[in-house]
């Protein structure tokens, strides 16, 4: 009897000592669930501001869509050209591309390479056929044949007719003339007021084209040129004059031949205007 109290007293100061034990592991539990519960909250707040967050975003989005929206048929509305020609014209280039490609055979895929050169004039003529523009202004048609005989030296044979008066284009070139004979009888010359120039002529060159032997410069027959000329001209001129026949001024008609023979170099550039012949 007595060894069964020792053991129930010993029992009995077991759990005594171990019962704050237990009290203090049973109140640090609820504390720590506390805590997680805490840090579970925080973010669950965090994940919701998330949300919201990505739901303004959302719905800012369709506004911002339907700005660019805008903003991109304002801009086509301003340009130049209907972009549906502008595709429809690149898909015409595409099939043309196409087709070449088809016809250079099934062996070869390359498309040929399209390139603009710029072709320089090069006449594959050895004679031409010219008028002088410019002797029309002193009366004078000036018509010439030029036959070539190697890539830059030619010979040319012209014609001249003149009929000048002091009327139409040859005015200018009419009042600036000095005209006058010589009086076998006094022994000096006199002048005298002319109405009319006529007469006809020839010419004969040869030449010489300077800037055949460079490349991309015209070669024979147009260009700069230098020629050596002979000249021969058979002229008419009619004219009045004031003589004195005592006791008056009497008008006499003046007839004068002259026979022109000259000979020189020239230094001209030629071009063509018109392919006729």
């Amino acid at each position: 009897m007595k060894r069964k109290n020792v053991i129930t007293g010993a029992c009995l100061s077991l759990i005594l000592m171990s019962a704050p034990h237990t009290r203090l592991c049973a109140q640090q539990e609820p504390d720590e669930q506390a805590k997680q519960l805490d840090l579970k909250m925080q973010l669950l707040d965090t994940k919701l501001d998330l949300l919201d967050s990505k739901i303004s975003l959302w719905e800012n989005k369709p506004a911002e869509l339907d700005m660019k929206i805008r903003e991109i048929d304002r801009r086509i509305l301003e340009l130049d050209f209907d972009p549906q020609e502008f595709n429809a014209r690149m898909q015409a280039i595409e099939n043309e591309l196409l087709e070449v490609k088809d016809q250079l055979g099934a062996g070869r895929s390359e498309v040929p390479d399209f390139r603009i050169y710029e072709e320089q004039y090069q006449p594959v003529f050895t004679s031409a056929i010219m008028l002088n523009p410019v002797r029309l202004f002193e009366g004078t048609f000036h018509l010439a044949y030029e036959r070539l005989l190697t890539d830059r030296f030619s010979v040319s044979v012209s014609a001249l007719a003149t009929y000048a008066t002091q009327k139409g284009l040859t005015n200018y070139f009419f009042e600036n003339q000095v005209f006058s004979y010589y009086d076998m009888s006094s022994r000096s010359y006199t002048d005298y007021s002319g109405e009319s120039i006529a007469g006809g002529g020839i010419i004969l060159e040869a030449k010489n084209y300077l800037l055949a032997d460079f490349p991309m410069h015209r070669k024979a027959p147009l260009g700069l040129y230098a020629a050596p000329q002979v000249l021969f001209r058979k002229i008419w001129i009619t004219g009045e004059e004031q003589v004195w026949e005592d006791p008056d001024w009497v008008t006499k008609e003046v007839k004068q031949r002259l026979n022109v023979l000259s000979s020189g170099v020239l230094l001209g550039y030629k071009m063509p205007l018109a392919k006729v012949l």
